[in-house]
């Protein structure tokens, strides 16, 4: 594939679950060609075990398969996970199957020989499902991780909300504990602020009058 050519397969991975070989084979490539990626299965148990380890978004499956039929392995994705979208396909034109489909909640039902228009029309409508399902699961992590940003910041604005018991000689300020502590030690353990030292210019000339008027000079300068 050129490094400028677009992949138009549809975004989603199907599981296709068929024990005849020759139908298996065919349709498999046909939904190779669209599909992002494809598993392949010849009954329901072996079907069954791959949902379970591929968790793939579709599953296509015939029902009349030997050691496990589709309804019946249809029944267990369905307990493992309720919106699993399942396309049953079948040859035989039978009520109860068409019923058990019904109850099992799968989305389409197809009878063999499968119109590859009507599977792919079938499946395009799971995709549809699929991506709103994926888009809200985003938007659902999204407003969990700002959630938790908002309570973080709100957090840090409480540990400085408030009235501070403030020395009015020395300027300590007394914590919950009643110890006293130095300002810049109390407000660094309380919020994100660092704290670098200098003297203003009161203090300057008290501590180092006569350094003071020089010191002056040099910031005019």
């Amino acid at each position: 594939m050129d490094d400028g050519a677009v992949d138009d397969r549809l975004p989603v991975s199907v599981l296709y679950v068929e024990d005849e070989p020759l139908t298996r084979q065919v349709v498999a490539r046909m939904l190779g060609r669209r599909i992002a990626e494809l598993y392949e299965a010849s009954n329901g148990q072996e079907g069954l075990a791959l949902f379970k380890e591929r968790r793939p978004d579709i599953v296509i499956s015939d029902i009349m398969m030997p050691l496990m039929d589709g309804i019946e392995m249809s029944r267990e994705i369905k307990s493992l996970d309720k919106g699993a979208r399942i396309i049953l396909t079948t040859a035989y034109s039978d009520a109860k199957i068409l019923f058990a489909s019904i109850e099992l909640g799968v989305d389409s039902y197809l009878l063999k020989p499968v119109d590859m228009t009507a599977l792919f029309r079938a499946i395009d409508k799971c995709v549809q499902i699929v991506v709103l399902e994926r888009k809200v699961r985003q938007q659902d992590r999204e407003k969990d991780e700002l959630i938790v940003k908002l309570r973080d910041a709100l957090e840090n604005v409480k540990k400085l909300s408030g009235l501070l018991p403030i020395c009015s000689s020395c300027k300590k300020i007394r914590d919950d504990r009643g110890y006293w502590n130095q300002i810049e030690t109390y407000i660094s353990e309380h919020s994100e602020a660092l704290f670098t030292h200098g003297l203003c210019d009161e203090c300057t000339k008290k501590m180092y009058p006569e350094y003071y008027d020089r010191i002056k000079e040099r910031k005019k300068e």
